[in-house]
């Protein structure tokens, strides 16, 4: 399977801070490339993991939603702000922002 984003994209998170796709990762084991994204203000870099792209796009699946700023065990996707941006970012077409209930959700919900 292709990778969800390409290397050079820039993105901004639902806190206004910007970042760059820098690097697609080996799939490895998992269905999706995972990715590596750099913040523009301090030219910080975090990886999103193929692993964790295929376990949100199952739980999208299930008719999850996810808690803004929460990590998997607490119903979110990661409790770090860059890595759940650039989650959000790669699964654009399948989720939507719902600031009424501090959450994403599919579009299909």
């Amino acid at each position: 399977m292709k990778a969800l984003v390409t290397t050079g994209e820039r993105f901004t998170s639902r806190g206004g801070a910007e970042y760059t796709v820098t690097a697609i990762l080996p799939k490895g084991r998992a269905r999706y490339h995972g990715f590596t994204i750099e913040r523009a203000s301090t030219g910080k870099t975090v990886r999103i993991s193929g692993k964790l792209l295929e376990s949100l796009i199952a739980r999208i699946g299930a008719g999850e939603s996810f808690a803004y700023q929460a990590n998997g065990k607490n119903g979110g996707i990661s409790y770090t702000v860059a890595i759940e941006a650039g989650a959000v970012y790669a699964l654009r077409n399948l989720l939507t922002r719902d600031d009424a209930n501090r959450c994403y959700r599919s579009k299909g919900a």
